[in-house]
């Protein structure tokens, strides 16, 4: 039996609305356990150090007072999965010896713990006490090595309260943001901070808060970050760890760094803060370009939070806000025309000389025509940050974890290049995951996770409100001033010999990101194997509008073209589209964590990962083929960006190594892994596709267009 394309189509969609809603059941029903967690496990032994089975493992958290029990095997081994992260006491009993308490074992988040514990004979009545954390060095294949601990995020100095500016802390992670274009609030290409792990792009690092994928959203940059540049939240994060390389199947999506953040939970006692931090320019020493003083700055940050018990040892409950307040006058010099330059301009460009403020101060000898104009424009950031958790123990077998995460702030930044020319960004990001675990026996727990992140973006410019750029026309018809390119390409906001005027080229860009995400994951032990298999499913949604030059850029190749009102170049879109892109990513692994000898572990693993491609809703995915090496003149117009789906199967193996040569203090630890990366930000690659959101030019060098032309009806492609 043949099906038509139609109903091809119709069967997909009602199979993936049933695997969805299917899956969307079993993660709310299926009974279930904490957020991003540990494992511990250990030997239990007597005093000649044979292995004792059948004793009875007590695990109690100092937090909460929750507790799970475990009884050894014939190896004396026991495990416990997916123990939320905090101070723990191990209690081991057996006839015929005395009790054994292990107290001070701290987990932190995707630590495999390994404490071994050693009975005396005696009654069980007696009790031998041992005050020790888990060794730092042990034999698994689990690395802890990138944790970033509570009393560093808490404790370290970070300027703005940024605490991912602490991932530097960990080898092999460089923070370059001071290297991307523009800055905070100019830049529409990122906002937060950008870091390469082990090499990678910044857009190859995931960041999971609470087990759930953190976005933000920019034009093709979509690390987590606020409006002002910081990631907020430190008193809100308990610890984060990173994976830079060789990390498990459970670990995918991208190839870069792996940043598991972990909220503060609730506790049996009631804690908090209130704070307030201040900074200002009361200190400052003014630089080369300050004309005086060093410029006006102010920021405050203030916040509180708290944590307790609604039911002892049963439901815990922890908030924070933190408010961000910044006001800063950046130091400007610059470039405008000068007085001789504004007298010699035709008439129909001197309406446009009031993008720039005035200035008399030469800016090279013999004159050419540019003059300095030094100033302050200021800058505001207002951001807003909020955090809500609650866990609840269901019984002895299951817990429930929920949280909620929002960012919202906005910036206006005039701009240090034409202090007449302003920035505005809007931004918020929000986050809310569901967990649930459910231990069915001693030797096989499941944890299950739904999860939700969205970032909403916008981004425009305009001439600076109160300044007379505000009341120069539009070089559109129906639209306010575009951008102005006076000495430089007709590339978008090039780098020119006049301070770039009017509006950014990358105005009234919106977007908005939907990130849903289903996960199940099993994990047993089976004498000297622990297994674990799992499967995750993100649908995506991200509708947006980038198209370029929605306001026209004007180029002048140089100062005497533009006097004379000759542009080289004119760019516009006729028609900006709301693009909305959708697909669908997933993927199921499965891992043998093998005791091989007393000294040596073996993990095996294998993640096999898809991707339904790059599709738009309606239709509208426009991308140019090859036909025989030789790019077409009209683009493929479709439902997907791509005519062959190269990603519906992805092969991952993995494979880890832990060997103890010598003592317990050596670990010898390597790894294999193939890793790929499922591209969810293709939108600035591919949303300016003609024929939907197509940039138009007119003007060249010899055959300039005039500005008495202006201004031009936007839907006039034929100009």
């Amino acid at each position: 039996m043949r099906l038509s394309n139609a109903a091809c189509g119709v069967w997909r969609q009602t199979a993936f609305q049933f695997l969805i809603t299917a899956l969307f059941y079993f993660c709310l029903g299926a009974q279930f356990c904490a957020a991003q967690s540990a494992s511990l496990s250990g030997v239990i032994t007597d005093p000649s150090g044979a292995a004792v089975s059948a004793a009875t493992v007590t695990v109690r958290s100092i937090d909460t007072s929750t507790s799970r029990t475990a009884a050894t095997d014939q190896s004396g081994r026991y495990n416990f999965f997916a123990l939320p992260v905090g101070l723990y006491e191990i209690r081991v009993t057996k006839q015929g010896f005395a009790e054994g308490i292990r107290s001070g074992v701290r987990l932190v988040v995707g630590q495999d713990a390994t404490v071994d514990l050693g009975l005396r004979v005696g009654q069980v009545t007696e009790q031998a006490i041992v005050t020790e954390d888990a060794p730092v060095v042990n034999l698994t294949t689990q690395d802890i090595s990138g944790l970033v601990g509570e009393t560093q995020v808490k404790d370290l100095p970070l300027n703005g309260r940024s605490y991912d500016l602490l991932l530097t802390l960990n080898p092999g992670i460089v923070n370059f943001t001071w290297e991307k274009t523009g800055g905070i609030g100019v830049s529409n290409s990122t906002t937060g901070n950008d870091f390469s792990v082990e090499g990678n792009r910044p857009q190859q690092n995931l960041f999971l808060l609470n087990g759930v994928e953190f976005t933000g959203a920019a034009e093709n940059n979509m690390q987590p970050g606020g409006s002002s540049g910081q990631l907020l939240g430190v008193d809100a994060v308990r610890e984060f760890n990173v994976l830079r390389d060789s990390y498990g199947p459970e670990y995918g999506k991208h190839p870069g760094g792996q940043v598991n953040i972990v909220t503060q939970s609730g506790t049996n006692e009631l804690h908090g803060s209130v704070y307030e931090y201040l900074r200002n320019n009361a200190l400052d020493a003014a630089n080369f370009f300050d004309k005086g003083s060093a410029p006006p700055f102010e920021r405050n940050q203030f916040g509180a939070a708290l944590g307790g018990p609604v039911r002892a040892g049963k439901t815990f409950l922890f908030g924070n806000y933190e408010g961000l307040r910044q006001n800063l006058h950046q130091t400007s010099v610059a470039f405008v025309p000068d007085d001789a330059s504004r007298a010699s301009a035709v008439p129909e460009v001197r309406p446009l000389l009031n993008l720039w403020p005035e200035s008399s101060t030469a800016a090279c000898n013999p004159s050419c025509g540019i003059a300095q104009y030094s100033s302050r424009p200021l800058q505001t950031i207002r951001e807003d940050f909020g955090t809500l958790r609650l866990d609840h123990n269901l019984s002895s077998q299951d817990s429930l974890s929920a949280v909620y995460t929002i960012d919202n702030g906005s910036d206006f930044t005039e701009t240090v290049l034409d202090p007449y020319s302003s920035d505005i960004l809007t931004l918020r990001e929000q986050v809310f995951s569901l967990d649930e675990t459910h231990s069915f026996s001693s030797a096989t727990v499941n944890v299950a996770r739904v999860g939700y992140s969205r970032a909403g973006y916008f981004f425009t410019g305009e001439p600076t409100p109160g300044t007379p750029a505000a009341s120069v026309s539009g070089l559109l018809v129906g639209h306010q001033v575009g951008a102005v390119v006076v000495g430089g390409s007709a590339a978008s906001n090039p780098q020119a010999a006049i301070g770039l005027a009017g509006s950014n080229n990358g105005s009234n860009l919106r977007i908005a990101r939907n990130l849903y995400s289903f996960e199940d994951r099993i994990a047993m032990t089976r004498g000297r194997h622990q297994l674990t298999f799992g499967a995750w499913f993100q649908p995506f949604q991200s509708n947006e509008t980038i198209a370029l030059s929605q306001y026209g850029q004007a180029t002048f190749s140089s100062l005497a073209n533009f006097l004379h009102g000759n542009m080289t170049g004119f760019l516009w879109d006729p028609t900006p589209t709301e693009m909305n892109w959708r697909s669908l990513f997933g993927a199921w692994y499965a891992s043998d964590v093998i005791r091989v000898l007393p000294r040596l572990t073996l993990s095996l693993g294998f993640r096999d990962e898809f991707t339904t491609g790059w599709n738009e809703a309606h239709g509208r995915a426009a991308n140019y083929t090859l036909n025989n090496g030789v790019i077409s003149n009209t683009p493929h117009v479709g439902n997907s960006l791509f005519t062959v789906n190269n990603g519906k199967f992805l092969p991952q193996p993995r494979i880890g190594l832990a060997w103890s040569p010598f003592t317990e203090k050596t670990v010898i630890r390597a790894g294999f892994g193939m890793y790929n990366d499922l591209q969810d930000a293709l939108g600035y690659r591919a949303d300016q596709n003609a024929p939907f959101n197509p940039v138009y030019n007119v003007g060249s060098a010899t055959a300039p267009f005039p500005v008495l032309s202006l201004p031009i009806n936007p839907s006039n492609r034929a100009v």
